[in-house]
């Protein structure tokens, strides 16, 4: 990690556009979560809470040190920032992995007996240990036991993580504790892919780094780096089909189709709803092929009616594999097992307004903004999505005072942005500015998305369903809206009254969102439940 920080390395970084910020940024992903799983092994990890958070506090001090050297020395350049910005958000990131164990702050993971035992054990962790012992995906249906019903890529990838583990010797129990190093490494690698999507949009300067902040620094992915299901590998192939659709746009080429077909297939054999950012994808195809068809060129047409059909030949096994699987061999088809009508989370006996519409004021519960898993404490799915996007399914009856007031600054705070950047969004993809396309994909993309979260709502009426989760993808479209917004609202002199206005919210949302990043940084830092 050392060299990282030579003055050598600043400079190239300085001097080179992407190529090398690039590799650095992948390196620097890489040796954090494997010095991660290193620590996690060593006495380090048994030290109570605040001597992990002291060492971790001195750590953060020398990258502070770092950051005003390079800015004293002039060595700061966009992609040093960049750099810099990822490897805080990795810092984070294994930081709270470092913090909290592999049963904190889970969803439904289950739990693990080990080798010795024949149980077949429930849950993400009870589905890997079914693979580590029987080498085979479970031959029972998935739907009679929790959490089997996923599909299995997540889960074989983490067995052969543990069999790596084993294999050089780690002890089972820590080697189980190290399947978080893999969630770790998927949240790191979603910023360096936020960071290529603001690049495709040729997003600069503030824009850039305000963006890509929101995505390092929100927590909802840093809590997920330390899960064991299958949320984060979601996020990171829905990540990478939002940046290769841009790109596909841009080139229109069979290479970028493979690359589609095959991230959204493997995000459809990591878990289903992956597959809502086809639609989108999809309309972008069709607009594309008709103009192919207005050409009237019968090669051109052939020539892509080939790719197309290489791009569903391509797509469809590795998407449906599950799914076929489960229709031959149970009957069964795709669906959540729930945990019935007696459930406290049940919402069906509450109207669709009171679940899906503008919530009231008192819903908000801002005095004590965690979510109480009940249904008849709350049961509005807006306000357990803000509620879950900033704490998780926590709610810390012992917490103190000034942890509790940052909480409701910060949540008050977040409500705000969120509206203010779902409005800026729309603003910048329907601006002139923004290609039609990308407007097109984006903006068709992200009110799919929110729409597939209400409907799965209605058809899972618990409070469950409307867990932030589901829906953390649209942090990526927050920071496209960031960068979009500091670039078409900043980056020109403001000469009329409605440009001056939009300049002046701009600055406000700007401000807003780094307020945001640090007051959450700091709720996190000295809150002792990890």
């Amino acid at each position: 990690m050392k060299n990282l920080f030579t003055k050598n390395t600043f400079s190239a970084l300085s001097e080179n556009p992407a190529g090398l910020t690039g590799l650095a940024v992948t390196l620097s992903i890489i040796v954090s979560c494997l010095l991660t799983a290193i620590a996690q092994g060593s006495s380090f990890f048994y030290s109570s809470h605040y001597a992990k958070l002291l060492a971790l506090s001195f750590i953060f001090i020398v990258y502070v040190g770092i950051i005003i050297y390079l800015k004293i020395s002039g060595r700061l350049s966009e992609n040093c920032t960049v750099f810099m910005i990822i490897l805080l958000g990795c810092f984070l990131r294994c930081g709270y992995v470092l913090l909290s164990g592999l049963y904190e702050r889970q969803h439904d993971a289950g739990a693990y007996t080990g080798m010795g035992t024949s149980f077949v054990n429930p849950g993400h962790i009870g589905y890997i240990e079914y693979i580590y012992k029987f080498h085979k995906l479970p031959d029972i249906n998935p739907y009679e036991l929790f959490a089997y019903y996923h599909p299995p890529l997540h889960h074989i990838i983490s067995f052969l993580w543990l069999q790596l583990n084993i294999f050089l010797g780690v002890a089972e129990d820590l080697a189980f504790e190290n399947l978080q190093i893999l969630t770790l490494f998927y949240s790191c690698l979603c910023m360096a892919v936020t960071w290529r999507i603001l690049k495709v949009l040729e997003i600069k300067g503030k824009g850039l780094f305000i963006g890509l902040a929101f995505m390092a620094f929100h927590p909802a992915t840093i809590v997920m780096a330390g899960s064991v299901n299958n949320d984060m590998l979601t996020i990171l192939f829905m990540c990478l089909i939002i940046l290769e659709s841009l790109k596909w746009i841009r080139a229109k080429n069979l290479a970028g189709l493979i690359r589609l077909a095959l991230y959204i297939g493997l995000g459809m054999i990591t878990k289903l709803n992956s597959a809502v950012l086809a639609i989108p994808l999809a309309i972008i195809f069709l607009v594309h092929f008709i103009s192919v068809l207005r050409s009237r060129k019968r090669l051109y047409i052939l020539e892509w009616v080939k790719n197309y059909c290489i791009f569903g030949v391509v797509v469809a096994p590795i998407g449906l594999s599950w799914i076929v699987r489960n229709l031959i061999r149970f009957g069964e088809k795709p669906g959540v097992p729930v945990p019935g009508e007696t459930s406290p989370m049940y919402t069906a006996t509450f109207s669709l307004w009171e679940r899906l519409g503008v919530p009231a004021f008192s819903d908000w519960n801002f005095a004590f903004p965690f979510h109480p898993i009940s249904a008849r404490a709350c049961n509005n799915t807006w306000v357990i999505m803000y509620h879950t996007s900033l704490f998780a399914e926590e709610y810390p009856a012992g917490l103190p005072d000034v942890l509790l007031i940052l909480c409701q600054i910060t949540f008050v705070l977040a409500l705000l942005l969120g509206i203010a950047t779902a409005i800026l969004l729309a603003m910048v993809l329907i601006n002139k500015r923004t290609r039609r396309e990308d407007g097109i994909f984006l903006l068709a993309g992200y009110v799919i998305m929110l729409i597939f979260f209400a409907v799965f709502v209605i058809i899972y009426p618990y409070t469950c369903s409307s867990d932030f989760r589901y829906v953390a993808i649209c942090l990526v479209y927050v920071s496209i809206a960031l960068g979009l917004g500091n670039k078409y609202y900043l980056t020109v002199p403001a000469v009329s009254t409605g440009e001056r206005v939009k300049a002046a919210v701009m600055h406000i949302i700007n401000s807003g969102t780094v307020a945001f990043c640090i007051l959450i940084t700091l709720i996190y830092t000295f809150w002792g439940r990890w």
